[in-house]
Parts: structure tokens; C-alpha cells; sequence
């Protein structure tokens, strides 16, 4: 009994050890990440020196670069969070259309209806979907975050500088992205799986545990197809 007990712990950490690890990393590279400011000096210096150079004429250009950088990522923020928002509420509709069809689709078996699958069967797929729209926009907002903060980095001199530190702003925002998107599904799977053990005898209905789960991968692979389109 033991024994067991001491292998279940071991099989559970070995999931939920790497997932916390990657959200905790992406955390911490997106910590590094907000530490590239967007003002070349403090944001009061930065905003002193700007008025002094709009001052004199040929300051002007280079006082506006930095306010239209600015300016720029705060629209395509905007414009992000407008398309994501428009998109979503078409992927709410479509988990919950889709969703109901599968629990009738699914639940038709050989010896007549099972609408325990059916049903658990659609709940994996809209939290699969649900999941894969909290990634959608983690990445989204992380992508964006990034790309000003790459900008900047690329503006420094000399040129071997401006290289490494864009490259490593770049490097980390995509792995932000990675981390946290990964360790959020292996969670989210790690618990509903947990959730469905208690409704199948695991000894002998284990294919139908693992049918009912996939739903998960179906509800996260069709709402990233809408995030492609």
C-alpha cells in the first residue's frame, strides 16, 4: 500500500514539478524583460531631455522617434486586445455549440447511450478550448510586450550591443511564451485527469478515461486553429 501511495507522489511530481518550473522561469524572464525600459534614460529624464530637444529644431526628429515608439505599442496593445476580444467571443460560441453536439455524438455507443463520456467527454473539450484561449492571449500580450522592448534594445550603440540585447529581449519573449504555455496546459491536464479518475474504474475502464481526456486536446487544437486563421 505503501508502495503504491509513494509511486502515485512520484508519478505526480514527476508532472507537476516541470509545469510549476515553467511558469515560474517564464515569470522570471518576463521580470528580465520589464526591466528594458522604453525611455532611453529615467522616464523624468527621459521626458526632461525631450522637452529640451523639441525645443530646438534639430532635436525634433529624434524627440519624436521615442514618443512615436511608444505611441505605436500602446496602438497595436489596443489593436491586439480589440482583435483577441472579437475573436473570443466567436470561440465561446463555437466551444459551446460544438460542445453540445459532441456530448450526443460522443455518447452514442454500440450497446445504446453513454452520456456520462459524453459529458465528460465535452467538458475536457471546452476546458481544452477555455485553456487554449488563456494561452492565446498570454502570448499575444507577451509578443507585443516584447517587440517595443527589442525596438529599444536595437537603438543602442554601439552596434554589438544593440545585436546581443535585442536578441536576448527577443530570445526571452518567445521563451516566455513557451514556459507559460506549456506549464499551463500540463497543469490544467494533470487536473482534470485527476477530477476523472474518480468517475472510471481505472483497472478496467482506462481506455474510456483516456477517450474522455482527449477531448482536451481537440477543444485546444480547434481554438488555436481560429488564432491561425
Amino acid at each position: 500500500m505503501a508502495e503504491n501511495l509513494l509511486a502515485d507522489l512520484m508519478g505526480s511530481l514527476l508532472i507537476v514539478a516541470p509545469a510549476v518550473f515553467g511558469i515560474v522561469f517564464a515569470y522570471w524572464l518576463y521580470k528580465k524583460l520589464c526591466k528594458i525600459s522604453l525611455f532611453r534614460q529615467s522616464r523624468e529624464d527621459d521626458e526632461a531631455l525631450l522637452r529640451r530637444m523639441e525645443m530646438a529644431d534639430a532635436g525634433e526628429a529624434e524627440a519624436d522617434s521615442y514618443q512615436k515608439l511608444r505611441q505605436i505599442y500602446r496602438d497595436i496593445q489596443a489593436g491586439a486586445k480589440a482583435f483577441l476580444a472579437a475573436e473570443y467571443r466567436m470561440c465561446l460560441a463555437f466551444l459551446v455549440v460544438f460542445g453540445v453536439g459532441m456530448i450526443f455524438f460522443v455518447a452514442k455507443v454500440e450497446s445504446g447511450w453513454d452520456f456520462k463520456i459524453g459529458t465528460l467527454t465535452a467538458f475536457s473539450f471546452f476546458v481544452g478550448g477555455i485553456t487554449s484561449m488563456v494561452s492565446g492571449y498570454i502570448g499575444m500580450m507577451i509578443a507585443v510586450f516584447t517587440n517595443a522592448r527589442c525596438t529599444m534594445c536595437a537603438t543602442q550603440t554601439p552596434d554589438s550591443l544593440a545585436w546581443r540585447d535585442s536578441f536576448n529581449a527577443a530570445f526571452r519573449g518567445g521563451a516566455v511564451m513557451g514556459f507559460a504555455l506549456s506549464g499551463l496546459g500540463l497543469l490544467v491536464m494533470y487536473f482534470l485527469m485527476c477530477m476523472y479518475v474518480s468517475a472510471f474504474d481505472v483497472a478496467v475502464e482506462a481506455v474510456k478515461l483516456m477517450e474522455c481526456i482527449a477531448g482536451f486536446g481537440l477543444g485546444g487544437s480547434a481554438i488555436a486553429l481560429f488564432g491561425r486563421v
